[in-house]
């Protein structure tokens, strides 16, 4: 994905940027403003990733037993939540160090208060991969790839600070093989028509007043949401003269996903992996949120159809989850 993409969105909001530092600084922003409230936000992925972490363990432990203390490198650490899950996996306890690397000093701190209990040397890194000069047994990538302009780049330097015989896992990224895929399409429609009147039913007082009327109560009483506060750093910043939608601030945090028709018709391509991680051996490849959400989002029939899908390993869902061993 070109980093020209972004030209049009600099040129509506007066930026003065180029589409690189433009790029840095939205992501950069954005996630310090998500940090605060990352662990709220995503209660939902708790369930989802401690499962696909556990699974792919396991698949990983087929290939290979590890014999001596590893070092870890997370990337894209956020608020730290993935290591801690894979510390809570049987690979967790062959795990000597952890390396937390992320463009966000807010998520970095979150990280830092978890890793206080995980009763492993830790070290903070911020910035990117390429500041890293260590090698590692292990690198954990969630929910991070489809945030990376340069993915060729970004993957020769993954093969650069991992050794021989190492263990590298990702997850948590839109499964781009199979966004259209049909089968997946009808089981979210069929979830979506089967839960709909539950829907209108559940509704709040608060969602029956108008959109407009809620937004502008919210700003007569002084309160702001994470987007407000992201749009108001940035035009202090200059970064941008106008202030940007949540869409076009995701468009740009989100990069490999495209949003321009206001559907998500891009995302990570394991065939694409393939083809890049040509010193690596494939041990695992999983897939999960098969009605186009995570297990905790769905109601108990669906968990059921869900878990099914899961465990026959079959690949047409939502995310993508893999694991590689470094040849």
């Amino acid at each position: 994905m070109s980093y020209s993409k972004l030209i049009p969105l600099l040129q509506k909001k007066g930026s003065s940027l180029t589409p690189e530092q433009f790029q840095e600084r939205v992501n950069i922003v954005f996630h310090n403003h998500e940090a605060i409230h990352y662990d709220q936000m995503h209660t939902d992925m708790k369930e989802s990733l401690q499962e696909q972490i556990d699974l792919l363990v396991s698949d990983i432990q087929k290939s290979i037993t590890p014999t001596k203390p590893l070092k870890m490198l997370d990337i894209g650490c956020g608020a730290g939540l993935s290591s801690q899950m894979l510390l809570n996996s049987s690979l967790g306890k062959h795990v000597q160090s952890v390396t937390l690397l992320d463009t966000s000093p807010g998520m970095l701190q979150k990280a830092a208060e978890k890793a206080k209990t995980w009763n492993v040397n830790y070290e903070l890194k911020n910035g990117y991969l390429s500041y890293v000069n260590d090698t590692f047994d292990v690198v954990l990538i969630c929910s991070v790839l489809h945030h990376i302009p340069d993915l060729n780049g970004f993957l020769k330097q993954l093969d650069a600070v991992l050794n021989s015989d190492g263990i590298l896992i990702h997850l948590q990224d839109p499964n781009s093989d199979y966004l259209h895929d049909a089968k997946l399409l009808a089981r979210a429609k069929r979830y979506a028509d089967a839960t709909k009147n539950k829907s209108k039913i559940a509704k709040t007082p608060a969602s029956i007043i108008p959109k407009s009327v809620r937004k502008w109560i919210k700003k007569l009483i002084g309160r702001k949401d994470y987007i407000d506060l992201i749009n108001d750093q940035l035009l202090l910043e200059k970064v941008i003269t106008k202030r940007m939608t949540a869409d076009e601030i995701w468009s740009v945090t989100d990069i490999q996903i495209e949003m321009d028709k206001g559907e998500e018709n891009g995302g990570i391509s394991y065939a694409f992996l393939q083809e890049q991680l040509v010193n690596f051996q494939p041990v695992s490849h999983r897939s999960y949120g098969f009605f186009g959400l995570l297990k905790s989002d769905l109601s108990a029939e669906f968990k059921i159809e869900e878990a099914d899908c899961i465990a026959s390993n079959q690949l047409n869902g939502r995310n993508l989850s893999a694991a590689w061993i470094k040849k």
